[in-house]
């Protein structure tokens, strides 16, 4: 091995450790950026001639080769941000980049390449879109809500999320619960029968989300004995009654035939309260009722569930003087303004509007891929697939191999700030060594000149 051999192998000693001290300078920087993965060298021998065989070695250097750790996990910060998602395992989360304007729509233009990302610090603009804190665009599966059954059908084709839907329409009351204890021992002031009492009112909401209120009043007409009625105004003013319809209870000495003492016994129409068909014990004792609140002919239907046929799930009549209401609901809502969006820990994109209603909008999956460490990196922590990452396989949220989504959270840079430090002070040693061989070859190759003299 010649002295000048010597002097280029601890060259490339300087080399590696000067990338290793670059390495480590990069991953400092970028020690309080999110989503961040760290840079490390990997060192390899490079060999000119070796063979135990020959007893020979020509030393040949060191290579410093950059891994990417994009499979390691950085630790997982709270925000206050709803939008906000860390992911806590091995998935990324698809993105868009923008690359224009339409000038028809005013709209961001996009790639078509397929980005991803550990940065889930998403916020929305001005034009509804979700976008990080690099500019990257969220990605997902718009959802359609069936209207009779409340499924849910995804897309199957991945956009830009955009939730631009500022209103929520109204939803007509179709049902309403009551559950009361009418009081079996109540009389009119004189102490006789019939016995009024006063009204309940509930809210109910037609189909433009105008709020209603319905009257209901009970007399008490004999022992176990009741009458239901019930009032509400159209638009006109004019005021629309229902009933009476007869309610019998079950009693224990038989007056009023077989049956659970104090439970709905009985139900018979009246006045357009229609009574249930077939009137068997836990079958629901529920009217309808069609109401025209419009004057106009069209009608809206109405089920007042009183509960169940000789049980005391819903309306009784006990011991008592005082009706004592229990339960009194609707399943209308009026128009809704947009309150709130949110992501949540399945990854559905969802907002929240001031009615109190909650609705899906899109629906988000993670990719996976078969060697992340081989990924592509590209400005604001971003990621490109290549042919040793494999391509991207898109998995739902907590399926295998992508871990699980924690809203209102962002994932931190993987970068220890003690461990890179460590790592600097050993590449600076071993910097100063190989600066030291080069020096001790060039003393060697003096002396040799000098033989000469």
């Amino acid at each position: 091995m010649s002295i000048s051999g010597a002097l280029q192998t601890a060259i490339t000693g300087l080399n590696g450790q000067s990338t290793a001290i670059g390495f480590i300078s990069d991953n400092v920087a970028n020690a309080t950026t999110n989503g961040y993965k760290k840079v490390e060298s990997r060192f390899s021998t490079l060999v000119t001639q070796s063979s135990a065989q020959a007893n020979t070695h020509s030393p040949g250097g060191a290579l410093n080769q950059p891994f990417f750790a994009n499979n390691a996990q950085g630790a997982i910060q709270q925000v206050s941000s709803t939008t906000s998602i860390a992911v806590s395992g091995g998935g990324f989360i698809p993105v868009s980049k923008k690359i224009g304007i339409d000038d028809t729509t005013g709209l961001p233009e996009f790639e078509t390449t397929s980005y991803y990302t550990r940065v889930g610090d998403f916020i929305q603009n001005e034009d509804g879109y979700l976008v990080n804190s690099s500019g990257y665009f969220l990605r997902g599966y718009a959802l359609t809500e069936d209207t009779a059954t409340g499924a849910l059908t995804m897309s199957g084709t991945a956009t830009e999320v955009r939730v631009s839907n500022l209103l929520d329409s109204p939803v007509a009351t179709s049902q309403i619960e009551y559950s009361a204890n009418l009081p079996a021992n109540v009389l009119d002031n004189a102490g006789t029968l019939p016995a009024t009492l006063a009204a309940n009112s509930i809210q109910v909401f037609d189909s433009l989300g105008n709020a209603r209120t319905l009257d209901l009043v009970w007399s008490r007409t004999a022992a176990n004995n009741w009458e239901l009625t019930i009032n509400t105004l159209d638009d006109t003013g004019a005021t629309l009654t229902f009933g009476p319809a007869a309610v019998t209870f079950g009693d224990l000495g038989g007056v009023v035939g077989a049956g659970v003492p104090g439970t709905i016994g009985t139900i018979t129409s009246g006045g357009g309260l229609t009574a249930p068909a077939t009137q068997a014990d836990g079958e629901n004792a529920a009217m309808t009722f069609a109401v025209d609140f419009f004057a106009d002919g069209t009608t809206q239907n109405l089920t007042l569930d009183l509960g169940a046929f000789n049980t005391t799930i819903g309306t009784t009549q006990f011991a008592g003087t005082s009706l004592a209401l229990n339960d009194f609901s609707q399943n209308g809502v009026p128009r809704g303004n947009f309150k709130s969006l949110a992501i949540d820990t399945n990854g559905q994109v969802s907002v929240t509007f001031d009615n109190g209603n909650v609705r899906p909008f899109y629906q988000l999956q993670l990719a996976k891929f078969r060697d992340p460490t081989e990924l592509d990196r590209v400005d604001g922590n971003a990621f490109l697939e290549t042919p040793g990452s494999g391509s991207a396989v898109m998995t739902d949220v907590g399926g295998s191999g992508v871990g699980n989504l924690v809203s209102a959270a962002i994932e931190q840079s993987n970068v220890d700030i003690a461990e890179e430090f460590s790592k600097m002070i050993v590449a600076q040693r071993a910097y100063s060594a190989n600066a030291r061989l080069i020096t001790v070859a060039d003393e060697l190759l003096q002396e040799t000149i000098n033989i000469r003299r």
